[in-house]
């Protein structure tokens, strides 16, 4: 295989970039296949990084930082053994710094050296009443910021299949620009004493598809209620794709008459997400 992608994907920006990859890594005549790390054991992921001569990791940013699935997936994944090249690639609203550059080192020091980094504007999925940020749920202007990522996307292209070096975010600016952000969202978002989302017991009909999504594994049923626990990496799955809109931020509801970032058209979080077996979650 020419490239292998390991994704993770909240709400579907980050899988709609991997796709799009693999779409154009084909119009090449490259063979390349994407994966979404929530349903590969250990041997799979060995397997897959031994077949491949490109890696390439994507995830979306989070305050200039990684979500905590892909940072566990990375500092676990195996030691250099072959020729592997590894590109780094992230989803963002605006801007990053250095998001796909500052874990460079880890990947250094497992025998890998980073040729390819790549930023990409992508849709807001922050949705939350409570960090008035823009956003929107409507696909046409969705696709209108797809249509600009997708440009950027076969430039990169390009540069990976005609092995051309490619490294953005890793200038004394960009490091300045993740600085500012990484401090704050480590020490104050990314793990919370107890997660700032839960269930408003009066909308909630018990469906458990938070459950089923959620990536970490962090919500439960007990006694009857959603409990959520401190584990959340707020990718905002349960929050979006709640039936009822059900979930509340920091206690405050969701504004009904403006529908929640539910990702490019047609993105189901169920097929990304590892099936579980709900009855461990019910206690």
């Amino acid at each position: 295989m020419d490239v292998c992608i390991f994704y993770f994907s909240g709400t579907g920006n980050t899988k709609w970039v991997a796709d799009k990859f693999v779409e154009k890594f084909s119009y090449k005549g490259m063979d390349s296949a994407a994966h979404s790390i929530e349903l590969l054991d250990k041997a799979q992921i060995k397997n897959l990084a031994a077949e491949a001569r490109v890696l390439m990791f994507a995830y979306p940013i989070y305050g200039s930082y990684m979500p905590e699935p892909m940072k566990k997936f990375i500092d676990e994944f195996p030691p250099l053994h072959l020729h592997n090249e590894i590109a780094v690639i992230c989803t963002q609203m605006m801007f990053s710094g250095d998001g796909a550059w500052f874990y460079h080192s880890v990947f250094e020091e497992k025998g890998y050296k980073l040729k390819w980094t790549y930023h990409f504007i992508m849709p807001s999925n922050v949705s939350v009443k409570v960090f008035p940020l823009p956003y929107t749920a409507d696909q046409l202007k969705i696709k209108k910021v797809l249509a600009k990522c997708e440009h950027h996307i076969a430039k990169a292209v390009d540069n990976i299949n005609m092995n051309i070096p490619s490294i953005t975010g890793n200038s004394l600016f960009s490091y300045a620009l993740g600085l500012l952000q990484r401090p704050f969202y480590k020490k104050y978002i990314k793990r919370p004493f107890k997660s700032p989302l839960k269930a408003d017991p009066a909308e909630c009909i018990k469906c458990m598809r938070c459950i089923q999504i959620c990536p970490e594994s962090n919500i439960r049923l007990i006694d009857g209620e959603i409990v959520f626990g401190t584990e959340c990496t707020l990718c905002l799955r349960c929050y979006n794709f709640c039936p009822k809109t059900a979930i509340l931020a920091y206690g405050v509801k969701h504004n009904k008459k403006k529908p929640t970032y539910r990702g490019p058209e047609g993105f189901d979080p169920s097929l990304i997400a590892k099936r579980k077996d709900l009855m461990d979650f019910i206690e």
